[in-house]
Parts: structure tokens; C-alpha cells; sequence
């Protein structure tokens, strides 16, 4: 079995046991990866995830969202989406993790306003206020165990009205249970639409790792103005 110490050397065997670990529920074997953020950090630059990364950041740009845009960067990590953001001119983002040492590393790259100690959690409200961010932005973080479009309405609630929220979802993950199933996600995204909360939403494929050309959609939501 793979160790967090060899998850630098192994990492297609690690990913393959934490998505494993997440199907499960197991979340405290899964906390034990994440607690190690130096060894995260270079599984996830091993797979070359800054190119995800960076694509998810150049959809913000694409949508002409300002430069000085307030952005919460949920499942921040150890800050590899900061640090695109920050590479293409964003400077006032925040980070947001349930894992006190991801963000220990990422607040040592110094690409974050403020550092979140807490979790997505359907039905809980996290402490922070309505309407405060312009966007929201989520790599890798739509995983079992993890966040699910049940959450969605919180995301929303903390986004400025005309704002947006970006996440991807693994293809592999939208086989492994019906609330990943790409038909359940959209579906969910267009409810919002018809109820009115939102104005639209988008989808467009993106090479997520750089490692192996691994590629994700990546959806788009727009709240109402």
C-alpha cells in the first residue's frame, strides 16, 4: 500500500488509493494525505496540475472579470490556483480549506488575502457573509467526499449577485455515482436557471494535468444580477 511519504514517487498508485479512500468515507486515512501538504504539493505538481490551473484562471480572464475581483479559492490546498490567479494579474483572493496544513503551505507562497479554516458542508453555513465574493473558484474540489452540487446553494449564497462560480468535475468521477453523472450536474445547474437564482451556465474542456493530457469539463455559473 502507498504511504504519504511515497506518494511523491508513486503518484498515479496514490491518487488511485485517495480517490479510493474518498468512495469509501474514510475520511481521516484521507486527512493523513492531506496533513502531509509538502508531500501533496509535489504529487500535484508531479501530475502537473498548474495546468488546470492555469486554464481555469484564463476562464476568468475569457469573461473579462476585473483584476481587483474578490475571489474565494475553495479547496484551496496548498495554493496552486492562487498562484495562477495571482500569474494572470488577481491579487484579492482568498483561500478556504478544511486542512490547517494545506493552508499553513499555500499562506507561505504569499498569493492569499485571507486563509478559511473550514469545510463545504450541505446544510452547514460557512462563516462568511452573504454576497461577499465575486467568484468562486474550484479545482479538483467536486469529488466524493469532498463537495457535491448539494452544496451548490451555499456557494451561491456567499457569491455577489452577477457573480460566478467555476468548477470542474474529473471524468472518471461522473462514473462513480449518480450525483457525479454529467446529466445529474447539469440538470442540477439548469434548476437554478429556471428558478431564477442564476442567469446561465457554460461548460468547456480543459487539460487539468499537463503529466498525461488528462481532460475535464469545466462548468460556469452565473448568478442573477
Amino acid at each position: 500500500m502507498a504511504t504519504t511519504t511515497d506518494a511523491i514517487e508513486e503518484p498515479p498508485c496514490v491518487r488511485k488509493e485517495m480517490e479510493q479512500l474518498a468512495i469509501e468515507g474514510n475520511t481521516e486515512k484521507l486527512l493523513e494525505y492531506y496533513k502531509n501538504a509538502k508531500g501533496y504539493e509535489q504529487y500535484a505538481v508531479s501530475l502537473g496540475k498548474a495546468a488546470g490551473a492555469l486554464a481555469m484562471a484564463k476562464i476568468l480572464e475569457s469573461i473579462h472579470l476585473g483584476k481587483d475581483s474578490r475571489i474565494l479559492d475553495v479547496g484551496a490546498g496548498t495554493g496552486i490556483m492562487g498562484e495562477k490567479l495571482k500569474e494572470v494579474g488577481y491579487t484579492n483572493v482568498d483561500a478556504l480549506d478544511p486542512v490547517e496544513e494545506m493552508l499553513q503551505f499555500a499562506q507561505s507562497k504569499g498569493v492569499y488575502k485571507e486563509y478559511i479554516h473550514e469545510a463545504i458542508i450541505p446544510g452547514k453555513k460557512v462563516n462568511i457573509a452573504d454576497n461577499t465574493y465575486d467568484a468562486l473558484c474550484l479545482l479538483g474540489a467536486f469529488l466524493i467526499g469532498h463537495i457535491t452540487t448539494t452544496s451548490l446553494p451555499e456557494l451561491m449564497r456567499i457569491t455577489k449577485p452577477g457573480g460566478v462560480i467555476v468548477f470542474n468535475v474529473y471524468q472518471h468521477w461522473m462514473k462513480t455515482g449518480p450525483e457525479f453523472h454529467k446529466d445529474s450536474i447539469e440538470a442540477e445547474l439548469q434548476s437554478f436557471v429556471d428558478n431564477g437564482s442564476c442567469t446561465k451556465w457554460s461548460k468547456q474542456d480543459i487539460t487539468v494535468f499537463s503529466s498525461n493530457g488528462e481532460i475535464t469539463p469545466v462548468y460556469l455559473l452565473t448568478l442573477k444580477q
